[in-house]
Parts: C-alpha cells; structure tokens; sequence
C-alpha cells in the first residue's frame, strides 16, 4: 500500500508512498495482512495518508526469516541453472517502470525462468519469486508463464495462496490467459514444487480482494484508490478496458 513518489521504511519491510498523483496502490502483502486482521489495514492507510507516523521498530526475528527467504530462493534458481535453464533476474532493478518493462520483455523473448517479476495492473502491483516458460498458448505466441513462490514454511498457509492468486491474475492480465496452475516451493534438498490450481481458489481471492478494495475506497474515497491510468500497459499506461479472468 503506497503513494508516488516518496520512499519510507516501517515495519519488516520497505514501503513506497506516492503523494504526486494522490491515489494508494496495493500488494499482495496487503492482501495477506487484511486476511489476517482488518485493523492492520486501517494502520497501514493511517500511515500512507501520513495521518499516524510510521513505526520504526523493527524486528530482529523477522529479518532472519527475510535472508532465509532470500537465500532459499537463491538456492532454488541455483538448482533450475544446474537443470539446464536460464535465468532472467530482475531483482537489482529498483525503478518499477524499468523493472516492469524488463520483465514484459523477457516474457514476450520467451525466457524459461524469470526472477523477482515485476507485475502491475489497475491499483494493483507486485513481484513474483519466479514466473517459469509453459508451453501453453496465450498472446505471447506459443508459450505462457506460471508463478512459483519460494517459502520456507512446511505447510501452504492461506496467504501463500491469495499472493499467488494474485500474481496469476496480475500475469494473466500481461499474457492474455489466466495460468492453470501455480506453485509452491518449499525448502526440499530436490526443490519439488506442490501445485495448485488457480481456478480452485478463484472465488475466495476475489472475496477478499474485493473486500480490501472496498475498505480503502470507503476510509477514503475514490480520489485515493484513483488508478490514474497505472493499467495493464504498467505504470503509467492504461489497460482497465482489458478483460480480467480473476477480477
């Protein structure tokens, strides 16, 4: 959840405000976080219309967990560059239209792996572990792409699955087709992926996305969630007009 074009740090992780344009966008970790407590949601809006100052405390455990994170998805493109594929990472790109645009173009070559994906539509943004080449048609040409997210928890909670819903709603939106499966890769000496069907969780992503949505139009009106053209084009284009399989 953020405003163009103002960076601040709280919590576990980095947020990016953007104030140039006045309307919020939201990630998957706002997804999970209104899953898990609605409050956390009005906190965080609280924070981006710089209504409450941000907390700066942070915490020693969940760093840990964060480099673990980072080394087993480390690990796991390791592992796909032993078997034999390349690896397109676009994890060191900061800018979000760079990184946007990198990502659409190893997509639309064809790349067999594509790390730390940049994905965007409408008021909704994210980076995906990794997007893995099916050979599966859509507007690409003969190819289309899955998401894989790298965890190092044992069992798939409900928030693994609502992040990756929305990485396949967010890819489908690039590719023109909604992808069949998607994956979770826990921390197993030979990396075997559990997979799960989008469409089977389509009608609970939905609920809860469509809930958050109306949470933050309703603490602050329209004019905040205003998408300003951040379309399917990626930031700063427009592509609302485009069908939406999950949406």
């Amino acid at each position: 959840m953020y405003r163009a074009k103002e960076s601040v740090e709280y919590g576990h992780e980095d947020r990016h405000f953007m104030n140039a344009d006045g309307y919020i966008r939201l990630s998957a970790t706002d997804l999970t976080n209104h899953l898990v407590c609605h409050h956390l949601t009005s906190l965080d809006l609280a924070v981006v219309t710089h209504e409450r100052p941000a907390p700066t405390w942070r915490s020693p455990d969940l760093w840990v967990l964060q480099k673990r994170g980072e080394e087993h998805e480390a690990a796991y493109l390791a592992h796909l560059q032993r078997a034999g594929l390349s690896v397109m990472n676009v994890q060191e790109i900061a800018d979000e239209d760079r990184a946007w645009a990198e990502t659409c173009a190893a997509m639309n070559g064809g790349a067999p792996v594509i790390a730390q994906a940049t994905l965007a539509h409408g008021r909704w943004f994210g980076r995906a572990d990794v997007l893995r080449r099916v050979e599966r048609p859509s507007d690409l040409g003969t190819w289309s792409y899955e998401v894989y997210d790298c965890k190092l928890a044992r069992e798939t909670k409900a928030a693994t699955v609502l992040q990756l819903s929305l990485y396949s709603d967010l890819l489908a939106a690039v590719q023109g087709v909604l992808p069949e499966w998607m994956y979770v890769v826990p921390p197993d000496v030979d990396f075997e992926a559990e997979s799960y069907r989008v469409l089977d969780f389509a009608a609970y992503y939905r609920y809860i996305k469509a809930r958050l949505e109306k949470a933050v139009d309703a603490a602050h009106g329209s004019a905040a969630s205003h998408v300003a053209g951040q379309g399917v084009g990626g930031p700063g284009r427009s592509g609302e007009d485009m069908g939406h399989p999950l949406g």
